[in-house]
C-alpha cells in the first residue's frame, strides 16, 4: 500500500514522503523536496531496523527540543537531518540523490516542531 505523506509545506518548501514497497526488511521511500526555486525527487532506501532507531530519535528531539537525527540513504550519500535550534525551529537539511547519480539536490530549510509529530506518525505506520 503506498502512503504519501506532504511532511512540511510553504509557498516556498515542502518535504514528501512516500512508501513505495518493502523487500526483506529494507522499505523504498520516494523523498520529495522544494528549497526555493529547486525542486527533487529522488529513492530513498532504509532498513526497518534504523528506520526504527531514527523514529525513536526524533521522538527525544521532539521532546527535549534538541538535538539532531540523520536518515541515511542505504544505497548512496543522500540523507536527511532534523536539528532542533532555538525558539522551536528544526532545520531539515540534506541531500537528494547520490553524487554518483546523474542528478542530486542538496537543500536547507527551517520549519517549527510541528513537523516532527507528522514525521513520527507517517514512518511509524510504515514498520
Amino acid at each position: 500500500m503506498k502512503d504519501k505523506k506532504r511532511i512540511f509545506s510553504t509557498e516556498n518548501h515542502f518535504l514528501t514522503m512516500e512508501h513505495l514497497y518493502t523487500v526483506e526488511g529494507y522499505l523504498t521511500l520516494a523523498i520529495g523536496v522544494k528549497s526555493g526555486e529547486f525542486m527533487g525527487k529522488s529513492n530513498f532506501c532504509i532498513s526497518e531496523e534504523q528506520l526504527g532507531v531514527f523514529i525513536r530519535s526524533i521522538k527525544e528531539i521532539s521532546v527535549r527540543l534538541s538535538g539532531d537525527s540523520r536518515m541515511d540513504d542505504y544505497d548512496s550519500d543522500a540523507h536527511i537531518i532534523f536539528e532542533a535550534a532555538k525558539l522551536g525551529h528544526v532545520v531539515i537539511s540534506g541531500q537528494i540523490g547520490g553524487s554518483h547519480e546523474e542528478h542530486s539536490m542538496r537543500f536547507k530549510f527551517t520549519s517549527d516542531q510541528t513537523i516532527l509529530e507528522g514525521l513520527v506518525r507517517l514512518l511509524g505506520s510504515l514498520i
